[in-house]
């Protein structure tokens, strides 16, 4: 699970106590969060938002594996869950890029929707390229997929037993990919994550 990575161990003290506080919310109490608790319950929102897509992804590839060919509509629903797969995987590179826009302090609106990737990139070529790098390697895996992807046309496959297998042990790795991808990133925001929190 990407929120115990062990990039995070600077955050968790604060997650722990941003929960306590919100505990005695509950209770009728007042709380003012601190600035590092209010960093790292924003950063662990997007970091939970990224496990969500991450898992869902998975989901999908579990879906495609159970998928029997004499299933009437096979090929479309088969089609639904490839594309749902495709979809999680935009979310994942998006909430990435606004995870690293959230960590810098980025102004979260322009990290946010079309352009928001580009505008972290840029935001960060300079001053972190080595964390630019790992995101321009993440986004790599989705573009390399979506040409793969559009080279195969837009009609329905034929489907057999192996292709669904072929296609989920494929789609399985493409999430492997990603997830290792996604921790290649929190590893590069380790030092951030330290710096903020000290």
């Amino acid at each position: 699970m990407l929120n115990e990575h062990p990039a995070l161990q600077s955050l968790r003290p604060y997650w722990a106590s941003y929960q306590a506080m919100l505990k005695s919310v509950d209770e009728g109490q007042r709380f003012k969060a601190s600035p590092k608790e209010t960093y790292a319950h924003a950063l662990l929102i997007k970091i939970k938002e990224l496990e969500h897509d991450v898992q869902t992804m998975r989901l999908a590839v579990a879906f495609v594996r159970d998928i029997s060919p004499s299933v009437a509509n096979a090929a479309a629903i088969y089609r639904y869950h490839e594309e749902y797969f495709l979809c999680r995987l935009t979310a994942c590179m998006d909430k990435a890029h606004r995870l690293v826009g959230a960590a810098l302090l980025l102004k979260q609106d322009k990290c946010e929707g079309k352009g928001g990737q580009l505008f972290v990139l840029r935001a960060i070529q300079a001053s972190h390229p080595e964390l630019a790098a790992s995101l321009e390697r993440a986004a790599a895996i989705e573009a390399k997929h979506k040409k793969d992807r559009k080279a195969l046309g837009d009609g329905l496959p034929v489907l057999s037993h192996d292709f669904l297998t072929q296609e989920a042990e494929s789609l399985d790795a493409l999430s492997d990919k990603t997830t290792a991808a996604i921790e290649a990133v929190l590893s590069t925001l380790a030092p951030i994550f330290e710096l903020a929190c000290a």
